[in-house]
């Protein structure tokens, strides 16, 4: 596959409330979910970048990190942060846990997003908001939408939600097949038994 976008943003921060602890470290048949989705997705860009504050075990040589900001208060600010790190870049985001997304959901979301804008997934009607396509252009809008609602609102962990900040940028929803696995979350440590017992899914 030819190189997509200037850069991989893969997102694995935040309190991991519902899991319990880090579940960027959970494993999934022996490796860390956050080291997972960044090697699946690996052929997308040639830069792949990894936020979160506390340092990441096994981190590739090849993988910067760049620092979440304010762990916990939301994926908005955490976005901003790997923006700011990467001006001009074409970038392709995903949270650490999708364990499951492929390279291949990135051609619709580009052709949705077009040179300037940004596109997400959506399946079975409901938003996937950190699996999406933004252009340079698409990114700085949303980067001073989100300093300027957390400059007005700093008690609500970033100021608006993230669907209200990808509506003020103008973002397009793709939509994917309903029950498409590939959007599979891993919130709780029942949801990764029961991937972890299913043997995921074959290799892209």
């Amino acid at each position: 596959m030819s190189v997509a976008a200037d850069a991989l943003i893969v997102l694995a921060g935040g309190r991991s409330s519902r899991f319990g602890s880090d579940k960027a470290l959970a494993e999934l048949d022996g490796e860390a979910l956050a080291l997972r989705v960044l090697r699946r997705l690996a052929p997308l860009a040639p830069r792949r970048v990894v936020v979160r504050a506390a340092p990441l075990a096994g981190r590739p040589a090849d993988v910067a990190q760049v620092a979440d900001p304010a762990p916990g208060a939301g994926p908005a600010q955490a976005l901003r942060a790997a923006f700011a790190a990467l001006p001009g870049a074409r970038c392709f985001t995903a949270p650490c846990d999708a364990p499951d997304l492929d390279p291949a959901v990135y051609a619709p979301l580009a052709a949705a997003a077009g040179p300037d804008g940004v596109a997400c997934a959506r399946r079975d009607g409901r938003l996937e908001p950190l699996v999406a396509v933004w252009s340079a252009a698409a990114a700085a809008r949303f980067a001073a939408f989100a300093a300027g609602s957390a400059a007005n609102a700093p008690d609500e962990a970033g100021g608006e939600a993230m669907h209200r900040l990808l509506a003020r940028a103008g973002a397009a929803a793709v939509d994917f097949a309903a029950g498409d696995r590939r959007f599979r979350n891993v919130n709780t440590r029942d949801e990764l038994a029961s991937a972890d017992a299913a043997g995921g899914r074959s290799e892209p």
